[in-house]
């Protein structure tokens, strides 16, 4: 009996194997292109590698605490904070990321830009972080927002680098996420007690601070509004550190002044204290009732054009077309007691009884007869009203 013949066929014409099925594995395997043939040689030899070296934990912690608390510039580094909804959020930085990956060894870590959106306005990256003496393999996902405060897009050189700042970030999470915390937390802790310091250099430190901020460009008022305090006087040992990590942030290329120091909104505020917010309400009332007695001092200096056109009680009858003292083709924009003060000058003209005022009380009643009796002035009308003998 003849064997089936496991020859790939192939295209006469181009040349290419069009019976994949019939290739022997080992010819599948040899058919790969040498650049995937290098890459699995040197991932199986980094592992081999790892696993023949095993790290220890112990003097892994030891020598990431020993680097961070290396000098203070470099304690400072490793902590970040910026302001969210009127809070400071503080946690471990891409430096302290850096040191736990170089210390931690037998590992491989990358960041990349993954996607661009113009539409939505923002720019994603992925972070990468294997373990190869265990196998786990941690990826990370960021988004950082690429659109202006006018609703614009970003210029590419400011994409570019909002995409670098979220591919830091993207590395950081993930390498957090792959070294458990207990490895670095004790570090991390003596990260924030350097940048902390105590009260005896509170003042002097403070001021270093302030200058270093000014240098940036930033103001005092938007320091102030970024970490929530009042004053110079405020900044106590937390907002002190928040203070340097935020700066350290900016200094880096991590973020930016605007993201970590916004502008403080001129309008629309509410006021901190309860003074401020009851004088803010009075304010209100005030200004409420100057708009609707300036109106009524426009309306009554003002006429109607039925009444300025045609004087006299039949000026609108003769015409035919009487308005309405419910209705009328004037815009009053909302004002109730200008409203009112026309349907009292309407009411005169339809010849109407005083008595026909439909406000029974408050200000539009006085704004009524008010109207009324302007209308009843023009004419020289001194005789009994309509009906005023009933």
């Amino acid at each position: 009996m003849n064997t089936p013949t496991r020859t790939p066929a192939h295209d006469r014409e181009t040349g290419e194997i069009v019976q994949p099925g019939n290739l022997p594995a080992s010819y599948q395997a040899g058919n790969q292109s040498l650049a995937v043939q290098l890459a699995m040689a040197e991932l199986n030899q980094d592992v081999v590698t790892a696993r023949s070296f095993p790290r220890s934990v112990s003097t892994v912690m030891r020598n990431i605490t020993e680097l961070v608390m290396l000098d203070e510039q470099t304690a400072k580094e490793c902590v970040y904070a910026v302001p969210r909804d009127g809070k400071t959020i503080r946690g471990p930085s891409i430096r302290l990321a850096e040191i736990i990956a170089s210390q931690w060894g037998n590992c491989h870590c990358a960041s990349r830009v993954v996607h661009i959106d113009r539409i939505e306005k923002y720019v994603e990256s992925e972070g990468i972080f294997h373990d190869l003496e265990t196998g786990l393999k941690r990826t990370a996902r960021t988004r950082k927002a690429i659109a202006k405060r006018d609703g614009g897009v970003y210029s590419l050189d400011m994409v570019m680098t909002a995409g670098n700042a979220a591919a830091s970030i993207g590395m950081r999470e993930a390498i957090l996420k792959g070294v458990p915390k207990a490895v670095w937390r004790q570090a991390y802790e003596h990260a924030e007690k350097v940048i902390r310091g105590d009260v005896t250099t509170l003042a002097e430190r403070r001021g270093d601070a302030m200058k270093a901020l000014l240098g940036l460009g930033v103001t005092a008022e938007r320091v102030f509004a970024a970490i929530n305090v009042a004053g110079l006087e405020e900044i106590g040992l937390d907002e002190l550190a928040d203070l340097f990590t935020m700066y350290q942030g900016v200094k880096n290329g991590d973020t930016n002044v605007d993201e970590v120091f916004p502008s403080p909104k001129q309008k629309g505020d509410e006021p901190a204290t309860l003074k401020g917010k009851l004088d803010k309400l009075a304010g209100d009332d005030v200004d409420k009732n100057k708009n609707a007695a300036d109106a009524a001092k426009k309306s009554e200096a003002g006429s109607s054009p039925a009444a300025s056109d045609k004087p006299g009680k039949a000026g609108p009858a003769a015409t035919g077309q009487q308005p309405s003292s419910d209705s009328s083709p004037e815009s009053d924009d909302g004002d109730l007691i200008a409203d009112a003060n026309r349907k009292g000058r309407a009411a005169y003209r339809k010849n109407m009884n005083r008595k026909a005022n439909p406000f029974r009380e408050g200000a539009e009643r006085d704004a009524w007869l008010a109207g009324y009796n302007d209308e009843a002035a023009k004419d020289g009308d001194n005789s009994p009203e309509p009906g005023s003998e009933d």
